[in-house]
């Protein structure tokens, strides 16, 4: 056998590694789920690649000390970051939220890759501030990456979750010892389940109207450890952190915190908002969601009381936006939107004022949904095929004779048979097969232990990260792009003489948003923009040195402003607009230019 030319060689050489060079830049960019210590890495290897636009810090310790990061995009000097628009990303806010984290990381690496070749991404981070904290409840993200596997809304502060006195003394056990806290189904005729006849892995509440009796519980794998019987009522934690700001609070709710922003992390986030009151849109990834569905509004509510839905002049903009989120997803249709108390989200728009979007940002519902609609026309064309084959004589398609049996009219748990069909055929893993058990507690019953995996309902499997991040990435980008921003237009002079000018000024919103909502304008969060000019009080014979400007539409909308001057001893006059969201013009009026007033 002949050797290979060395020139070949070497040929096939620099291929491979240029193969290996590309596989391993596409997995460092690879949408995943991290634990602690890789997303803390992750995210200092983006701020030292990137050192001119992106910066991390910490923010707050969770109670297993454990850092909560916040990482801020944008070019320019801090004093310009914090005057320009911004939009705050927040996911990670409940502790089963694993794929928020993923999206906005990706999202976060992909701005950061593209500025160098993609224009539209280099200005987005010279006019614009992003912030992001990729996870905030660090310590219950963790508990998907350890042994047993648990999920949990909460943090681990210590709590009575059944009043008895004692903390955190019964909580899930992994009775079968497969590395996963599963669920638990009894059959016990004090049940209130029975088992769905069209798919006997999945349990459905008993309807006595149809003369149904329960024979089966449905409890979290595990013993009753204090022997009170009820089954895990008090495991480890907590506080869930979207249900512990200020806007309809649910005091004394066993998740809620022992009081409003009870938490160093809630703390944390409050403070930051706080203290950068540029912050135009948010965006949470959650349990809550007001992106699939438009929420209603409401013009106007009883005196000296709160309000309880969005401003009615602000639902077009939420409409516009989830319009948005649904095309980019593929999404034909609304879905059912979602509401939560004491959400972050809730709490950024009643009570700060600002656009605030909340998303969840997968579910199998979503999932199934999205399948169906790529699925449609492919089942169709095979239907269609299988019914002109299987005709009978008088032209009847087998699939229409007969009527439908008693099984298929039972329509109560379609949806979830529909996600558990879908988890086979794309993650098998997600459900675990149900298993007969030995249960100390329930002598001589049948107990099988199997079901949802933890944290496999509200995060995708690995494998379609990608996509979703891809399109998450390109929605959360095109959410900045519309912003408020406030420009000088047009700008006229006219010399009275006796160094006396009348001056008028044109203000534009160039972006999407208007400067203030109308419940910013209600919340009295938000300062009204405002047009300052550099002269002393005294030398306005008309109007005066600080105008406060009304609302600017989005698109395009305008004010004027109108001055008389008095200025001898100079020809120029510096002026600066500020607004809260649209951020911050200076500029010089030339009196030079001026029109010569003539009789």
């Amino acid at each position: 056998m002949k050797s290979l030319p060395s020139v070949l060689i070497r040929r096939r050489l620099f291929l491979a590694l240029v193969l290996v060079g590309l596989f391993v830049a596409v997995s460092v960019h690879a949408a995943t789920y991290h634990d602690d210590q890789a997303l803390g890495k992750r995210l200092a290897s983006l701020a030292k690649d990137a050192p001119r636009v992106c910066r991390v810090q910490t923010i707050a310790t969770s109670l297993d000390q454990r850092e909560v990061w916040l990482v801020e995009l944008g070019a320019g000097t801090e004093e310009d970051r914090k005057t320009r628009p911004a939009m705050l990303v927040v996911a990670g806010i409940e502790g089963n939220d694993l794929v928020g984290s993923a999206l906005v990381v990706s999202w976060l690496e992909k701005l950061v890759e593209e500025r160098a070749d993609d224009p539209n991404v280099a200005k987005l981070l010279e006019t614009t501030t992003l912030y992001a904290i990729p996870r905030l409840n660090s310590d219950a993200a963790e508990r998907f990456f350890a042994t047993p596997k648990v999920e949990t809304l909460v943090n681990g502060k210590p709590c009575d979750g059944d009043h008895d006195g004692l903390v955190d003394e019964d909580g899930p056990e992994d009775l079968n010892e497969d590395g996963l806290i599963t669920w638990m189904r009894v059959e016990d005729k004090k049940g209130q389940y029975i088992l769905d006849p069209n798919e006997d892995r999945l349990l459905m509440k008993a309807d006595g109207l149809k003369g149904e009796a329960g024979k089966w519980r449905y409890l979290v794998e595990g013993i009753d450890n204090d022997k009170d019987e009820a089954w895990n009522e008090d495991g480890v934690g907590g506080v869930n952190f979207n249900r512990n700001f200020p806007y309809n609070y649910t005091f004394f709710a066993p998740d809620a915190g022992i009081h409003q922003v009870s938490e160093a992390e809630t703390r944390a986030l409050a403070d930051f908002v706080v203290n950068h009151p540029n912050i135009g849109i948010v965006l949470t990834y959650g349990m809550a969601d007001n992106l699939l569905k438009t929420p209603e509004g409401a013009k106007s509510f009883p005196r000296r009381q709160p309000a309880t839905a969005l401003d009615a002049d602000d639902v077009p903009y939420y409409r516009a936006f989830g319009e948005l989120y649904r095309e980019t997803l593929g999404l034909e249709k609304e879905m059912e939107g979602a509401s939560e108390p004491g959400t972050f989200g809730d709490w950024m728009y009643f009570h700060r004022g600002r656009l605030s979007l909340s998303v969840r940002p997968w579910s199998a519902a979503l999932a199934v949904k999205l399948s169906a609609k790529d699925d449609e026309k492919a089942k169709d064309e095979k239907d269609k095929d299988a019914n002109e084959e299987e005709k009978d004589e008088s032209g009847t398609p087998a699939k229409k004779r007969g009527g439908k049996s008693k099984k298929d009219d039972d329509e109560r748990s379609k949806d979830q048979r529909e996600q558990l069909s879908w988890f086979d055929g794309h993650a098998p893993e997600a459900f675990v097969s149900w298993k007969p058990f030995e249960h100390p507690d329930f002598p001589g019953q049948r107990v099988e232990v199997g079901g949802y995996a933890p944290f496999a309902q509200a995060n995708p499997p690995e494998s379609v990260l990608d996509d979703l991040a891809a399109k998450h990435s390109g929605f959360l980008t095109e959410l900045a792009a519309r912003l408020p921003r406030v420009e000088m237009g047009r700008i006229k002079c006219t010399h009275r003489g006796e160094s006396i000018f009348d001056i008028e000024l044109h203000i534009e919103n160039t972006g999407f948003l208007p400067t203030l909502l109308a419940h910013g304008r209600r919340s009295g969060e938000v300062h009204p923009t405002r047009l300052v000019l550099d002269l002393p009080a005294e030398r306005f014979l008309a109007g005066t040195r600080t105008t406060y400007l009304p609302t600017l539409k989005g698109s395009g909308g305008d004010a004027e402003m109108r001055c008389t001057v008095h200025v001898p001893d100079q020809r120029e006059i510096r002026f600066q607009i500020i607004s809260t969201l649209g951020g911050r013009v200076e500029g010089v009026i030339d009196l030079t230019d001026a029109t010569i007033y003539a009789n």
